[in-house]
């Protein structure tokens, strides 16, 4: 029998509705697979920009570039005589190498950073760095060399309580070449404090300057 005119066809309106159905399920299929591929192309893109900055990053190598990059906030020395080879270190490179305005004032820093809020206080950082950096200055127009040092061990470190504050009393001494085949020692006596669990520098003094051998300061025979 044919269709009666002006009615749809009931299975023919079925089949209309199933293939719309089916072309915005395609639709809605091929929109959700576009969105996963921008998300991986852009998950890889970060993947791979991230890989090159840290491919990217220098590892340091030199002394002063380990002392520069050494994060002192996380790797604090636990105790005095660690405090005073790290100063002894960051000193050492201060006075012997050749560094830039930068580098000086990253090292100044470091050494900063172990200083009391004592010390800090007497020693704000613009004058620091001015007299500091003259004194380097004059020690390298003296040809001079830091060639080792050492810090008081042990027992050799005291240990008292002033004030209600624990302080440790120790001394850093350093072997210079002071040109040619003349060598001289000096040392530093200091008081570190607690403070927040973390040894400071409270104060140091410098002592005498007398003369030293080449075994002394190198640990070698002449």
């Amino acid at each position: 029998m044919a269709a009666v005119p002006g009615k749809v066809n009931k299975p023919m309106k079925k089949s209309v509705d199933y293939i719309a159905k089916k072309r915005r399920s395609i639709v809605t299929f091929s929109f959700v697979i576009c969105l996963i591929a921008v998300a991986a192309v852009g998950g890889y893109y970060q993947i791979m920009k991230r890989q090159k900055m840290q491919s990217e990053v220098k590892t340091p190598t030199t002394e002063l570039e380990k002392l520069i990059a050494k994060d002192l906030d996380i790797g604090y020395p636990e105790t005095p005589t660690e405090v005073m080879k790290l100063w002894g270190r960051l000193n050492q490179c201060i006075y012997n190498t050749n560094v830039t305005d930068e580098e000086f004032d990253q090292l100044l820093k470091q050494l900063r950073k172990m200083y009391s809020t004592d010390l800090l206080e007497q020693n704000p950082e613009d004058q620091h760095r001015e007299n500091f950096k003259a004194e380097v200055e004059q020690f390298k127009d003296d040809k001079k060399k830091i060639v080792s040092y050492t810090a008081d061990v042990g027992t050799a470190v005291k240990y008292k309580t002033i004030n209600n504050r624990d302080c440790a009393y120790l001394r850093i001494s350093y072997f210079m070449n002071t040109g040619g085949r003349s060598y001289a020692k000096t040392f530093q006596d200091f008081v570190l404090v607690r403070q927040n669990d973390r040894w400071k520098v409270l104060g140091f003094k410098d002592g005498q300057q007398q003369a030293a051998s080449r075994q002394e300061a190198t640990g070698s025979e002449e």
